[in-house]
Order: C-alpha cells, then structure tokens, then sequence
C-alpha cells in the first residue's frame, strides 16, 4: 500500500510473447560470433560455439597469403628456437626460410613469407633483441654476422614510434 492507501501496481516479468510464424521458426539467427541463436517451439534456444568452431570462421575470413602465413609462423616456432625466441635473424633468411619450405613439401607463397617477415620482424621483442646489439643468427642458431649500431637506432626508432 501507499501513503495515500491505494495498493501499488504489481509489476510482471513475463516477456511478452511475439506472433510467430513459420518462417521464424525455422530460420536461425546469429546474434554474434560467440552464440548462436534459434526459436523451438515456442522457446528461445542459445547455443555456444567452440573455440574450434570460433576459429574455424576467424580463418575462413583470412586471405589465403595470411593463412599460409600462418601455418608457415607455427611450423617455423615448433622446430626452430632462434624464432621462438625472437633472436636477431641473419640477413638473407627468407632463403633458408624457403629452403625449410621446399624441404617439408609445402605450398607457401612468397607474399606469405614476406607478411609472415614482416610481422615477425616489427614485433616489440624482436626489435628490443635488435636495439641491445649482439649477433645475428641463421635457423639452426649459428651465429652469422652482428647487428650494426645502424640497425639498434631504427629498432629503437620503431619503438618508441609504435608507443604513440
């Protein structure tokens, strides 16, 4: 009750049901990439995807030269330390890059070596083992040539100008 002694309005919470037809019902819908959503009856049903399934769409989106890239980036961290590691690679390494390549009888292009280079020669680590100097390494992890002051200077340089 009020103060004026007339009884307060009960409040529902029930969803007011929509008119379905037919089409509704069999149609489903995706509301985002995480859930999927369709009517049975007369209930509403969500229903989550994997992550299997999440990347599975993710990848289906990616140009081909990103996807090779990619496969090249997890084979390349699996069998190589200096690349896990971000060590400063020796100059000329897409040439052993595509000797690997032609090694395991894959089917990569060349743009996908060079986005996968690029990537993975911008990435903050890899410029921070550049900017402290030492040597430069091939695949296998012999060393091959050091990093010039040249080189620190730009590494550095493209970090502080990623940080803005």
């Amino acid at each position: 009750m009020t103060e004026d002694g007339v009884p307060r309005k009960k409040l529902s919470l029930k969803r007011k049901v929509k008119p379905k037809t037919a089409e509704t019902v069999e149609n489903t819908e995706v509301k985002s990439d995480e859930v999927k959503e369709f009517v049975r009856g007369r209930k509403r049903v969500l229903k989550m995807q994997s992550a299997s399934e999440k990347k599975a769409i993710k990848d289906s989106h990616l140009s081909p030269a990103e996807r090779q890239s990619r496969e090249l980036k997890r084979l390349l961290a699996e069998t190589f330390s200096v690349w896990r590691r971000r060590r400063p690679l020796a100059r000329g390494i897409d040439d052993q890059i595509a000797e690997v390549i032609a090694e395991k009888k894959l089917e990569i292009s060349k743009r996908a070596i060079k986005k996968l280079l690029h990537r993975h020669t911008n990435h903050k680590s890899y410029l921070a083992n550049v900017a402290r100097g030492g040597k430069r390494f091939m695949l296998d992890g012999t060393e091959d040539g050091d990093v010039q002051q040249t080189e620190r200077e730009h590494a550095r340089r493209t970090m502080d100008g990623a940080g803005d």
